[in-house]
């Protein structure tokens, strides 16, 4: 169990002051993946939750807000271990408001999306979804690219995953366009590819085969031959299932050409698609259905 040496707890309604600055950074040490792992943070945190929200609540103070809201951000990695639901929206809460107090735009995102993520990987959507929305209106605000990027794809793959498909699609095109203008065009691959899948899922299969294709064109600029041929096999896949059996068999044989002396596993799938795709649906291609958070490849 992790117990920083000198560490005291402030109570709440307790003012900070400049000496229990150091106790807020003694908290965010405590709660550090990287220092303490996730066995010994989970059972300090599970014993010291609700003096963590007490803390952070206390730094309401001018001057102190940004100490708090550091603390909350730094808790957030690690709330998922303790399995307590109301804690984590309390804790939400709290360093919400001094975001707001504070008037730190940048940190209110962070904490409204670090709250969505928790909430959203444990089936919380309505939770989820409220944050982000609230955290998509404060980037667009802001102009954080990197923040506006991450929650687009937070709120796509929950919709995704919701059923919710039209508004899957309206985050996805979102993150197309902000990539569209950036000088990497694997990630805008990537944001091709959820629109596409998700196209795919809504049974739009001439849309899904165009954005597709703008993956595959994009991709020619990038040396991935795997994440590339990936692509190529939804391009089949699509194809295929409008009955283009021929232009589908075209986009197997480009992949197999690129998977040969570098992936001899994934290489074998083709062929099967090659050699038994009359009356066989091509299966998934998981390596390219991931979220925007986690890559084509």
């Amino acid at each position: 169990m992790i117990t920083p040496m000198g560490l005291r707890l402030v109570e709440a309604g307790d003012a900070p002051v400049m000496s229990e600055h150091r106790r807020v950074l003694e908290l965010i040490d405590a709660v550090s993946l990287e220092r303490h792992g996730p066995a010994g943070v989970g059972v300090w945190l599970g014993d010291h939750r609700a003096e963590v929200v007490a803390t952070i609540r206390a730094c309401d103070q001018d001057g102190a807000r940004e100490q708090g809201t550091r603390l909350a951000a730094a808790v957030w990695p690690s709330a998922a271990l303790v399995r307590d639901p109301r804690w984590w929206e309390e804790l939400a809460g709290v360093g919400e408001a001094l975001a707001v107090a504070d008037r730190d735009p940048r940190r209110l995102a962070e904490l409204l999306h670090s709250a969505a993520a928790t909430f959203a990987a444990h089936g919380d959507r309505l939770r989820a979804e409220e944050r982000w929305v609230r955290a998509l209106a404060v980037v667009r605000r802001d102009g954080d690219r990197v923040r506006h990027e991450a929650v687009l794809g937070g709120l796509g793959d929950l919709y995704r995953g919701w059923g919710r498909l039209s508004k899957a699609l309206d985050a996805y095109l979102g993150l197309v366009d902000l990539r569209r203008d950036l000088d990497d065009p694997a990630r805008l691959a990537e944001a091709y590819v959820a629109v596409a899948t998700t196209m795919h899922d809504a049974g739009r299969l001439r849309s899904a085969t165009d954005y597709f294709d703008r993956a595959d064109e994009v991709l020619t600029e990038v040396e991935a031959p795997v994440t590339h041929a990936g692509v190529l096999v939804w391009c089949g896949r699509t194809r295929w299932e409008q009955g283009e059996h021929g232009a589908a068999r075209r986009r197997w044989s480009r992949a197999l050409a690129m998977l040969v002396d570098v992936d001899e596993d994934t290489a074998d799938r083709v062929r099967a698609l090659l050699a038994t795709g009359q009356d066989e649906r091509p299966p998934y291609w998981s390596n390219t259905a991931s979220s925007p958070s986690g890559g084509v490849g």
